[in-house]
């Protein structure tokens, strides 16, 4: 499956849910053009949460890139 933040969009709910329970969000923001990095910013709680590093790495970067293995990075910009 190709690379898009449509596509992304379309396998948030989980994560979305994942990071509603603790009073979160993301927002999607860009995907670098070779698809490898995508873009976010952290909503709600999750903004200031001194966990926000671990929360991307295991509860965004990686269910993301079980439907996109290519993905190789996420990168949290600020608000």
């Amino acid at each position: 499956m190709k690379v898009t933040l449509e596509a992304i969009a379309a396998h948030l709910g989980p994560i979305r849910e994942y990071l509603a329970s603790d009073g979160g969000d993301v927002e999607l923001v860009r995907l670098s053009p070779d698809g490898k990095t995508l873009y976010i910013r952290l909503l709600g709680s999750c903004r200031t949460c001194d966990l926000n590093p671990t929360t991307v790495r295991l509860g965004v970067l990686e269910p993301l890139k079980r439907h996109f293995p290519s993905l190789e990075a996420v990168e949290v910009l600020p608000e």
